[in-house]
């Protein structure tokens, strides 16, 4: 009887898995560090579409923590610290989620000085000067705020005739008051009796809400899901012919 024996020698097949094993946190680590920066530009591209004239600091507030064959993770994140100024994450955060801006550090200061009513906001007017990127300076809520309070305290001890004027906005520079049922900061423009006042700031009731624009994770789920397999593979076959060579 014709017999075919087969065999099956596996002493190549474990080397070949113990290389695959030996390389496979180093290739792992390249992998995601690949696509982790590939998340970071598109994120970086998509603020380009959906904000006006972002700034340099948003433009690049997305980092990355590189991975290595030990931790086996790579982090991209927003930048949670700021030299001045909020730190992007906390004023992205209502673009990213969709939820309710926080309170700016102007209201605040303004509610301090006894200037903005519990329960009120501020938005812009239509008189407001706005910078290429659709913001207010912090230059200009620096002024606003040093005039408003000399202002206000300089009607505590005014007479009557002083408070009618500074309600009819007769005063210099910025000022907060009603007028015509619009609580905000006014400012004073023109002379003699060509004066009037624009508004640059209003008091809302209801908290502004943000909708959401800035897709992040959205974003990196995506790229993930399309490409962390295949730069795997990649870098699989890099980290095994660099062993070969050795």
């Amino acid at each position: 009887m014709a017999e075919l024996k087969l065999t099956f020698d596996a002493s190549a097949f474990d080397q070949a898995s113990k290389a695959l094993q030996r390389q496979l946190p180093y290739a792992g680590a390249q992998a995601l560090n690949t696509v982790a920066f590939r998340i970071r530009g598109e994120a970086r591209a998509v603020m380009g579409r959906v904000f006006v004239n972002p700034t340099r600091l948003t433009l690049n507030s997305v980092l990355v923590d590189k991975a290595t064959k030990r931790t086996g993770i790579a982090r991209v994140y927003i930048r949670d610290q700021a030299t001045k100024g909020t730190a992007p994450s906390k004023y992205l955060a209502p673009a990213v989620f969709g939820s309710s801006r926080n309170e700016k550090r102007f209201e605040r200061a303004l509610r301090y000085a006894g200037l903005l009513p519990a329960g009120m906001y501020v938005v812009p007017g239509e008189g407001a000067r706005l910078n290429r990127h659709g913001n207010i300076t912090a230059g200009t809520y620096s002024k606003i705020l040093s005039q408003v309070r000399a202002s206000s305290d300089s009607m505590q001890n005014a007479t009557g005739s002083r408070r009618s004027k500074a309600k009819r906005g007769i005063t210099k520079g910025y000022f907060v008051g009603k007028i015509e049922g619009t609580w905000g900061v006014w400012q004073r423009v023109g002379y003699k009796r060509r004066r009037s006042v624009r508004p640059i700031l209003i008091f809302v009731n209801k908290k502004p809400n943000y909708r959401k624009r800035f897709p992040f994770f959205k974003v990196a789920e995506g790229i993930a899901q399309r490409h962390l397999l295949p730069e795997l593979g990649k870098a699989m076959d890099r980290a095994l012919a660099s062993a070969r060579r050795r």
